[in-house]
């Protein structure tokens, strides 16, 4: 099965079709190089692809892609 997360209206994992799957959290979501360093000291941002890891039934799967 194919799984995606669904960032908005909030995190949720949904199937091939689109639909939310039954028994699944999301448990983190990272994005590559989420923090610079500015002048005026670290700052988080939002940059790149980003991957979620979920929960779907007693399985764990990592690298699910953000749509």
């Amino acid at each position: 099965m194919i799984y995606r997360v669904q960032l908005v209206p909030r995190p949720i994992v949904i199937d091939a079709d689109g639909l939310p799957v039954a028994n699944s959290h999301v448990v983190e979501i990272t994005f590559p190089g989420d923090a610079i360093e500015t002048a005026l000291g670290r700052v988080n941002t939002v940059i790149g692809p980003g991957s979620a890891k979920i929960l779907v039934g007693d399985a764990t799967i990592r690298g699910v892609p953000l749509c």
